[in-house]
């Protein structure tokens, strides 16, 4: 596990392939698992947990441009800089919202053909709490930095574009 947490992220297209490659191993595991008659409770608890674990993993490797490589992040930085995470944690309250619209129709039993194949009341609930918990941690981590004084520098050197 240390060699894992070891490993840093730093280009923005392997963060984006991270991404790509967490997402399809999540939906590989929680097809697999409805595939065999897996309780719904279960497979939504494994969904999860991956979701989860690949938000923690990503968090601990990636690096921002001019931050430092090689030490570990403090346990509560969840990115380079207080502006990303603010704007995260602001993505995941409107994420958390619409998860809250979406258990009060579920709840409401609201009948419409639009609704039909929606995820399950269990899901939703879920999500809305995962996203919910990420927007807290997203939000804590920039006022602590604001906090701390860690801001991004003003301007990193620029590529020299030719043409």
């Amino acid at each position: 596990m240390r060699r894992i947490l070891d490993l840093r992220i730093v280009r923005w297209e392997f963060k984006v392939l991270y991404i790509a490659v967490a997402w399809i191993v999540g939906f590989v595991i929680v097809n697999a698992l409805v595939a065999i008659d897996t309780p719904p409770l279960v497979v939504n608890l494994v969904n999860l947990v991956t979701l989860a674990g690949a938000f923690a993993l990503g968090v601990r490797i990636f690096r921002g441009q001019g931050e430092p490589v090689d030490p570990p992040r403090p346990w509560w930085r969840m990115t380079a800089w207080p502006t990303l995470s603010r704007r995260l944690g602001i993505l995941f309250i409107v994420v958390a919202a619409l998860g809250v619209f979406s258990v009060a129709i579920a709840l409401a039993d609201v009948p419409s053909p639009r609704l039909e194949g929606m995820p399950a009341l269990g899901t939703r609930v879920g999500g809305t709490l995962e996203s919910a918990a990420l927007a807290v941690l997203y939000l804590h981590s920039a006022s602590r930095m604001k906090r701390l004084g860690i801001t991004k520098p003003e301007q990193f050197p620029r590529p020299v574009r030719l043409g």
